[in-house]
């Protein structure tokens, strides 16, 4: 077995003791079991090397289980959750920016002290704080709080407990009585990007009208919040919720499309790769460095380099060392965190499932050349993602969009070029208003056009269907047999090449 092997097991089997620990809480002695059977393997290395490989493998599954283990919770008095259920007096710094919504704002505090009967001991861990518009706080603000902490807890269907715990998130805070200590106390570089964002973002509402600048400030940031009831209903009837999500199935894809565009001007792979690297870079600047599209942008990155390399064989090392090292970071991703899901799933689709659907349109029939000629990549780009992605969707919500290629076919090649007007539009806006102005049609005549489709598709009377959500094992067997589909299709190309051969 090749080096490459080795470490591409190596990281799957580190997924696999966070999936393990994730779904099930054994007795930590059942690690300590795994370990010393790496080791027993490790011993006997000199009767065969092969028990070098195992020992390694199971010594990553540990790590797996360890990491997540780790990163759970233990209620001691110097954690501010272990204080949850009592009115308590805290101190602590917004280290995110602020989640306005339009009757309330949401304070992402990481706490420094916690006062007992008049005296301050230092605590840490992080409180969600929902609070009222006004006044406003900012990024870096130190703040003294009082509220009682409430844990976190599922609410009705939807779990928030997890949902908050990817942020180690423990503790609530609502009805806070606030006082601002001190202002300007966060990282000074991420101070001036939420500035920078925070200009922008007022600059392009000054140049476009609604729904297009909201519309706008969720392509460019995953500002969806602010995007109107009646738009957002489109992008779920229409199953184009992803393009204003900036998740990896939003990124993937439009990298996906930017190579495209790259090959048709005659760019070649590796000068396209950078030109496209830098524009992620700048992407995320922008966007204020929001984790969950700076996880978004790593996908896309993944994908890039499926054209970079060339070889799809090589791309799967890249994708398990990139799912590794994120979980190694926060190992709560890989089951409660839907956008990564559906970000890495959506990546599966372009590596693996678009190159089969390519092949199997390459057949020699009359009426599948027209389809290729007239959809293109765009086509086989949109689906090969919705359906790595759709079984994943009827699990958690149950919904499904007739109408979701065909809306995603006319609207996704535009993304790109919305995006790139947008910052243009943006940037120029910050220059000068009046010149923002001027070019602006530009960017509102291609989201009045995306705007325009979606709505006409989303008033079919066929277009979007709620169903019962599937249960898990129903969602394990709709992957296992995509999974069938694609190696079925690979032997069979692959003894088509031998015979040929």
């Amino acid at each position: 077995m090749s080096y490459s092997k080795i470490f591409f097991y190596s990281c799957i089997f580190f997924i696999l003791g966070v999936f393990i620990r994730s779904i099930w809480s054994p007795d930590f002695l059942v690690a300590y079991v795994i370990l010393l059977l790496a080791i027993l393997a490790l011993y006997l290395i000199k009767q065969n090397k092969l028990f070098l490989v195992l020992g390694i493998w199971l010594i990553c599954l540990f790590l797996g289980i360890a990491r997540y283990q780790q990163a759970l919770p233990i209620a001691t008095s110097d954690k501010i959750y272990f204080y949850n259920g009592e009115k308590m007096e805290f101190i602590g710094l917004i280290n995110k920016e602020p989640d306005q919504r339009p009757d309330q704002v949401k304070l992402k505090i990481s706490t420094q002290k916690i006062i007992i009967n008049g005296s301050e001991q230092a605590v840490s861990g992080k409180v969600l704080v929902t609070n009222t518009l006004y006044p406003e706080y900012k990024y870096g603000d130190q703040l003294k709080i009082s509220c009682e902490l409430k844990k976190p807890e599922p609410i009705e269907d939807f779990n928030y407990d997890q949902y908050l715990s990817r942020y180690d998130i423990y503790s609530l805070c609502y009805s806070p009585k606030i006082t601002l200590l001190a202002q300007n106390q966060g990282n000074v570089i991420l101070t001036q990007i939420y500035r920078l964002k925070s200009f922008f973002i007022s600059r392009i509402n000054q140049v476009l009208p609604e729904p297009q600048a909201s519309f706008l400030g969720g392509l460019l940031i995953g500002a969806k919040k602010s995007i109107p009831a009646d738009l957002q209903s489109y992008f779920n009837k229409t199953g184009t919720t992803h393009i204003v999500a900036v998740s990896g199935y939003n990124i993937t894809i439009i990298v996906s499309f930017l190579m495209l565009l790259a090959v048709n001007f005659g760019i070649n792979r590796k000068q396209s790769f950078w030109l496209i690297l830098v524009f992620l870079v700048i992407f995320l600047m922008i966007t204020g460095l929001q984790a969950s599209i700076l996880r978004a942008a790593i996908m896309g990155v993944v994908c890039l380099s499926a054209g970079y390399l060339g070889r799809k064989s090589q791309v799967k090392y890249v994708l398990a060392l990139t799912v590794a090292i994120m979980l190694l970071f926060n190992p709560k991703l890989l089951v409660y965190d839907l956008g990564f899901q559906l970000s890495f799933l959506a990546t599966l689709g372009l590596v693996y499932l678009n190159p089969v659907l390519n092949q199997l349109l390459k057949i020699k029939n009359y009426k599948l050349k027209i389809v290729q000629v007239v959809f293109g990549d765009y086509f086989l780009t949109t689906v090969s993602a919705i359906i790595m992605t759709q079984p994943l969707i009827l699990y958690q919500f149950g919904k499904i969009s007739l109408v979701a290629p065909l809306a995603n076919i006319l609207v996704l090649p535009f993304v790109p070029l919305a995006m790139l007007l947008g910052f243009i539009v943006g940037l120029a806006a910050m220059i000068w208003t009046g010149l923002g102005w001027v070019i602006g049609w530009s960017v509102w005549l291609v989201l009045s056009y995306i705007i325009f489709v979606l709505e006409k598709l989303s008033g079919l009377s066929w277009a979007y269907w709620e169903i019962p959500k599937i249960g898990v094992w129903l969602m394990a067997l709709m992957y296992i047999l995509i999974i069938i589909f694609i190696f079925r299709f690979k032997k069979i190309n692959l003894a088509k090449s031998k015979k040929v051969m």
